[in-house]
């Protein structure tokens, strides 16, 4: 499997640093779940199970991988972060008592990584998934000079611009999800649940080299493709009715998804229709994106046009969102967003449209470059009738 070299991992310690410099803050804090592992993983290329995760990198000398009591083994195996600490605060929901067993506090760490000096002002990311016994902790052990500074852009800032290895990654995942999507295209029947249906796709993935499911894949038929967020459920595929397959591999750590709707048997002619909107619409936003051009004008466009179509009651929300390590993840393009495209940024085009009974997602992998704009993925850019 490739992998990030250890060199880009070194650098980027070395990028968050200078910003600590510059920014007057001692040292940053980030943190990772299970779901959600972007920012622990980018830094150290550790992936919580069960427990959480941290790393806490000092303004100058090394970083530190923080965990739970029982991740070492596996945490050992994966970090690219040589220096880990297992905290309590770390450890499962279920929270054991772990009897007997000696571990530091976010103190003991303070006080490593500074020398003895202590920190002062923490810059944290993570503020929306952090738990409450991290965040108790490092209030402790600031004490009451100390404080917490919210700064998610330190790290989200970097993970915006992609290396040539980061993207590397990603068309491999989408490669991979491109030919699981195209195997269970032949292998879908009537009368199939979406669970079996989930499950067959779910072992073409693995079977063609996925590290794992970027996020829960998509089966979705019948009303519920008006979800924008939703599960596979034990109700059966049906000729004629709208089914909404998103089909995502993640590999090296970076994630993918190719979204596409499908009927089996002809699609009615009022969904077809709309359907082929959401297709234009895609397509349009190849069209819009460019190194230079303010994300939100993409946005507004985005909604003008379908405005344009009278199809403005049926938008749900801009038609980007980055991705890399998360299939989502900041920056979005909104009609608020006030930065420019800059080349290797990479993004989800993501249309999706929603009406009462029914909806669809186009979605593919993109990427931002001084000419235009490059899809990852370009299967399937028609009406799927199977």
């Amino acid at each position: 499997m490739q992998r990030i070299p250890d060199e880009e991992f070194a650098q980027r310690i070395i990028s968050i640093q200078k910003k600590l410099e510059e920014n007057d803050y001692d040292a940053y804090l980030v943190h990772a779940n299970e779901t959600d592992h972007g920012n622990v993983r980018y830094l150290s290329d550790h992936w919580p199970i069960f427990e959480t995760a941290g790393v806490i990198i000092p303004r100058q000398g090394d970083p530190v991988l923080l965990i739970g009591p029982e991740a070492e083994p596996f945490a050992r195996e994966r970090s690219r972060i040589t220096k880990i600490r297992k905290l309590l605060a770390y450890r499962e929901a279920s929270e054991p008592d772990y009897p007997g067993m000696r571990l530091p506090s976010f103190r003991d760490v303070f006080e490593e990584i500074s020398g003895g000096e202590g920190i002062q002002r923490l810059a944290v990311g993570d503020h929306a998934i952090m738990t409450l016994p991290v965040y108790e902790g490092v209030r402790e052990a600031l004490g009451e000079k100390g404080r917490i500074i919210r700064a998610e852009w330190l790290i989200s800032d970097l993970r915006a611009e992609k290396s040539e290895n980061e993207i590397a990654m990603i068309k491999e995942a989408h490669r991979i999800s491109e030919r699981a999507f195209e195997d269970i295209l032949g292998l879908m029947e009537p009368g199939m649940t979406e669970k079996k249906v989930l499950g067959l796709l779910t072992e073409r993935l693995y079977h063609y080299g996925a590290e794992s499911e970027a996020y829960p894949n998509y089966v979705f038929s019948g009303v519920k493709t008006r979800n924008a967020i939703g599960q596979a459920s034990y109700e059966t595929l049906k000729e004629g009715q709208l089914i909404q397959l998103c089909v995502g591999a993640r590999y090296g750590g970076y994630a993918s998804s190719v979204g596409r709707p499908v009927c089996i048997g002809k699609m009615p002619a009022r969904v077809r229709k709309s359907v082929q909107f959401g297709l234009e619409a895609h397509k349009e936003t190849f069209a819009w994106i460019r190194e230079g051009i303010p994300a939100k004008e993409v946005a507004t466009r985005y909604y003008d046009f379908f405005a344009a179509h009278g199809y403005e009651d049926n938008f749900l929300y801009g038609p980007c969102h980055g991705c890399g390590i998360g299939e989502n993840e900041k920056p979005w393009i909104e009609t608020n967003s006030e930065y420019l495209l800059q080349s290797n940024m990479t993004f989800m085009a993501d249309t999706f449209f929603a009406a009462d009974d029914f909806g669809f997602r186009w979605e593919d992998g993109i990427r931002v470059t001084a000419e235009g704009c490059e899809v990852f993925s370009n299967i399937r850019h028609e009406i799927i009738e199977l």
